[in-house]
């Protein structure tokens, strides 16, 4: 199973602790014709409350916000991008997960689970290239993301990709990227004092790189964590011929 690095936070000094948990992440796929906001972990996707869906925001090549109209289904959210929609982000609130005495997870805060141990608080952002950029860059409204040097949408598999991991604008360092959310969740790289890691473009199709990082949580009624997933997104589409 995977890692969940917990932060640590004590005045100047930043500490990891790691321990095993399983998360979902988002991102947007296509699906069916449609571009589909994804709640999933490996080959696995699941279905969701569509207000767990709290911000979505898109960007041409240079940057300068577009509207973009969604669309609410029975237990997913799709979104309509226009022709000159470069990055679309998305924020997204899982709300609170709680071990109850059985030993499994509910969707609810602790003081309202009996024999609660533990709890959650999940959140997750996603950052995604529809198409180029002139230069990639750091969102401010995305606290926890992966940046990468150069536009992703122009690689090929096999090709390196220096990316920076940034929470509240600051690198993180020592952190593990998974390389491949949905195909390889175990393949990671570990960012360096500067909050720098170069991947290795795994497909020739839909890439999805993730972080998951996790912050104690002291006197609350709530949870015992906060955790938080962000993904970085592209698609390469085959040259044709």
């Amino acid at each position: 199973m995977r890692k969940l690095f917990v932060l640590i936070l004590s005045g100047s000094v930043t500490c990891m602790i790691s321990q095993s948990l399983s998360a979902h992440g988002i991102w947007i796929a296509n699906r069916v014709d449609q571009k589909q906001i994804v709640l999933g972990e490996g080959p696995l996707d699941n279905g969701y409350q569509t207000e767990n869906v709290k911000q979505i925001n898109a960007y041409n090549g240079n940057w300068a916000s577009l509207p973009i109209n969604q669309k609410k289904h029975q237990n997913y959210v799709t979104v309509e991008p226009t022709d000159n929609t470069a990055v679309v982000t998305v924020s997204f609130d899982y709300g609170y997960w709680t071990k109850n005495a059985q030993g499994k997870y509910v969707n609810l805060p602790m003081n309202k689970v009996e024999g609660a141990s533990k709890g959650t608080h999940a959140i997750k952002y996603s950052v995604n290239y529809l198409s180029s950029v002139n230069a990639p860059k750091r969102i401010e409204d995305i606290p926890l993301q992966i940046v990468p040097a150069l536009d992703p949408t122009q690689l090929k598999r096999g090709d390196n990709l220096l990316i920076t991991v940034y929470k509240d604008g600051q690198p993180l360092t020592n952190t593990a990227v998974i390389i491949d959310v949905v195909n390889n969740l175990d393949q990671t790289v570990t960012t360096d004092d500067k909050g720098q890691a170069t991947i290795t473009i795994p497909n020739q199709g839909l890439n999805v790189i993730g972080v998951e990082i996790g912050f104690p949580l002291k006197d609350s009624q709530l949870a015992t964590q906060e955790k938080f997933f962000t993904t970085l997104v592209f698609t390469l589409m085959p040259e044709e011929d």
